[in-house]
């Protein structure tokens, strides 16, 4: 079946940061665009449907009120998630569950709603947002690079099961961007005073430094854009500073040990 020209696309997390910053592009660019998140929206130029993406059941019905409105469904970008800062060994079991909760599992559940759909549709794009600390594990947000891994993976093997049936998927890696995620991160309930504690706090405070003065996510938005207008997908995308850029480069040509000292050198308090 040929695309047709009108583009529905469905963005998570687009109450704010990288996920607002798309669903105006794209309104922008002429898509028919929902967002969902769980914080309310009043958005001009796109359409907000509440969306818990925890739960299995919203998320059945956000897809269902969106092929209710229009019968199709041509892009999905999923931008929902959270931070959780801790050292690994502070980090209870139940707050990694709850953290991956969002950042996996949410992720999963939107793409295997949609997939029905865009299988008989015969074409569809599915665009997952990563993370530059899901290329290299960042010290103390190491629950938040390991679901960023894990994203990174599924979709290096979604992209083979779909393809068959005209369906793209591709994860875009983004740096340091300003937005209120890093406010938003939560703490492990045993981060603030253990044995980490000081090396934590430091490696949080330049976290936030980073953040605070990067760039708005308009960049990020602008290469989601340009992604779903292209014909094919790459497996993956960068979108960073050249320092960032050159670290997932680094890492991917260096030895570990050697990677992992230029990166402490340049990347920490």
């Amino acid at each position: 079946m040929r695309q047709p020209s009108a583009d529905i696309v469905l963005v998570t997390g687009c109450s704010s940061g990288i996920g607002r910053a798309t669903c105006d592009r794209l309104a922008r660019k002429g898509a028919i665009v929902y967002g969902g998140s769980r914080s309310q929206c009043a958005p001009e130029h796109w359409a907000y449907i509440p969306l818990d993406v925890t739960q299995a059941d919203g998320v059945r019905a956000f897809v269902a009120e969106v092929l209710r409105r229009e019968g199709r469904i041509t892009a999905l970008v999923c931008c929902a998630g959270v931070g959780l800062a801790g050292a690994l060994e502070d980090t209870a079991d139940d707050e990694a569950r709850h953290h991956f909760e969002t950042n996996l599992f949410g992720t999963t559940r939107l793409i295997r709603a949609v997939l029905p759909t865009m299988r008989k549709q015969g074409f569809g794009k599915i665009i997952v947002i990563g993370s530059i600390g899901g290329l290299i594990g960042l010290p103390y947000v190491g629950y938040y690079s390991a679901a960023k891994f894990a994203l990174d993976g599924l979709v290096q093997a979604l992209r083979g099961e779909i393809a068959q049936f005209g369906v793209q998927a591709t994860v875009v890696h983004p740096g340091d961007f300003h937005t209120a995620f890093g406010k938003r991160r939560i703490f492990a309930r045993d981060a603030a005073h253990s044995a980490y504690a000081d090396a934590f706090h430091k490696t949080l405070a330049f976290y936030a430094e980073k953040e605070e003065g990067a760039p708005i996510p308009d960049a990020v938005a602008t290469r989601i854009t340009r992604l779903l207008s292209q014909r094919t997908l790459p497996t993956r995308v960068v979108v960073g500073s050249p320092l960032e850029r050159l670290g997932v480069f680094g890492k991917a040509i260096l030895p570990g040990r050697p990677f992992e000292y230029l990166f402490r050198k340049a990347y920490s308090p």
